[in-house]
């Protein structure tokens, strides 16, 4: 949370348009970092053909990796690991969505960080570990989902579903792939109350091909990025992934305190 790649530092995202978008703290960038600590005309970006480049201002110091940056062409974090490029405090780098591309800016000086009074959490209670059985499809299928962001989706990849039961109901997430293991995004009837109104995230590892056993622990349930910052883009739970009965366990969320 607290990291130079955490979500509390986070300090804008902003959307490119295809072509020239300009960027620094004079009023006529196209991106407008008024109250932050940036040169007047940081540089402009180019996103064109599926790509983006960043051509720094030759009046400001921008840096990737050690070294000073004229121009630079930009992996974005869906590509792989992104290009980091930092000015003083400030760094940003490239999001890819779907059709969209963005720019996600971080002050590591951020008032946040250092004013984070830390997560609330249900006691730990060894009912809510769980074993579910892995249900998968014929084949993985491709979803959708909303996000926080109007008009943004999220297209994982869901190998299945997971199946279990507590006290005495069946109940099923459908889970999406995430490296090794799966990742759940739900909501329950604790959801908006004593958790965090746009549902929570729980991962979990298991086996993914044949049908087998899969330990659901809801005591690591955990907010989604959006809890902690207005410039994350959390995809939502589907209507199927809001259970009917109240997880009262792992992290909980009241308004206002981060």
């Amino acid at each position: 949370m607290k990291g130079t790649d955490g979500w509390l530092n986070l300090a804008g995202l902003y959307w490119l348009e295809p072509g020239v978008t300009r960027m620094g703290a004079a009023p006529d960038n196209d991106i407008v970092l008024a109250d932050l600590p940036a040169a007047p005309y940081l540089g402009a970006f180019l996103w064109e053909n599926g790509t983006v480049e960043f051509r720094a201002d030759p009046g400001a110091e921008v840096v990737s990796n050690g070294e000073r940056v004229t121009q630079l062409r930009l992996v974005h974090d869906e590509e792989g690991d992104p290009t980091v490029l930092t000015q003083g405090s400030l760094s940003w780098h490239a999001i890819g969505r779907m059709d969209r591309m963005g720019v996600r800016l971080r002050d590591l000086n951020h008032p946040a960080v250092s004013g984070f009074p830390g997560i609330e959490a249900y006691p730990t209670d060894p009912a809510w570990r769980v074993e579910a059985r892995f249900e998968p499809y014929a084949q993985p299928e491709e979803r959708v989902l909303n996000t926080v962001v109007d008009g943004l989706g999220w297209n994982p990849t869901a190998p299945g579903v997971l199946a279990f039961e507590f006290g005495g109901e069946p109940l099923t997430l459908e889970a999406y792939a995430a490296g090794p293991g799966f990742l759940l995004i739900f909501a329950d009837l604790t959801t908006g109350k004593t958790t965090y109104p746009a549902g929570r995230y729980l991962y979990a590892f298991g086996p993914r091909g044949p049908a087998g056993t899969v330990t659901l622990d809801f005591n690591k349930a955990i907010n989604p990025p959006c809890a902690f910052t207005d410039f994350a883009t959390c995809p939502l739970p589907q209507r199927r992934n809001r259970l009917k009965i109240a997880i009262e366990a792992g992290e909980q969320y009241a308004k206002g305190s981060f």
